[in-house]
């Protein structure tokens, strides 16, 4: 299943860009004209909804009104699940402020095991605060899913539906590992970009103008695929 979920996300990408250079171009036009605006015309997110859909090859970069209002849903939906990650954070951080308040009075007097205390306190929050923020993108990547599949905002927030899909298909385990996997691919992308930049950034700006729209086509089949294992279980 691992090979399909990777290997059909990187030929998808590859077949739908490297077979339609124009198509690539205009992809990397969605990506700059988000880019520029701040997400306030998010052209590219609607592409990434219309991906979710789960055409089985690269859809047609068209109906850019569509696109547009697709983008929107996908910040809205994004904003909404950043709520209570936002209210954790605020609430934590109030008692970590106090926690450092306390911790100057402590180090004053002299008091180790106080500040030792205080220091497993702090790294104890910022756990939590780990914790939630993961449990809330696992929801959030397949809820923008069934946004695709749907068309419709509200389905983002179908847990028992999010749930079932994933149990009956990868497992949460097998879920999470995936999550990971892509996120070290992220990663180790983003350190070899930066690496040509530092070493010549006129190429390094261009790979990046190149590559990562082709990362975002890839990313989001990589999470449809993710999600349709529980159709075919």
């Amino acid at each position: 299943m691992a090979n399909n979920i990777i290997g059909d996300a990187f030929s998808y990408a590859k077949e739908g860009l490297l077979g339609n250079f124009t198509k690539w171009i205009l992809v990397i036009v969605l990506a700059l004209i988000q880019g520029i605006t701040l997400c306030i015309i998010p052209v590219l997110n609607g592409y990434i909804v219309r991906i979710y859909s789960g055409e089985k090859t690269l859809p047609e970069v068209n109906q850019w009104g569509k696109l547009f209002v697709d983008g929107w849903k996908y910040n809205i939906i994004a904003i909404l699940y950043a709520i209570p990650a936002i209210i954790v954070a605020v609430v934590l951080g109030f008692f970590t402020i106090l926690s450092f308040s306390e911790m100057t009075t402590i180090i004053s007097g002299g008091n180790a095991a106080g500040v030792i205390e205080l220091v497993t306190g702090i790294i104890t929050v910022l756990f939590i605060l780990l914790i939630v923020l993961m449990i809330l993108s696992l929801f959030l990547m397949m809820g923008l899913v069934r946004l695709g599949k749907t068309g419709k905002i509200g389905e983002a927030f179908s847990f028992g539906a999010i749930n079932k899909q994933i149990s009956g298909g990868v497992g949460w385990l097998g879920y999470i590992g995936y999550v990971i996997l892509l996120w070290i691919l992220g990663l180790i992308l983003m350190l070899i970009i930066a690496a040509i930049n530092i070493l010549l950034l006129p190429l390094g700006i261009l790979v990046m103008l190149l590559v990562l729209p082709a990362w975002s086509v890839f990313a989001a089949k990589y999470m449809t695929n993710i999600y349709d294992a529980g159709e075919s279980a």
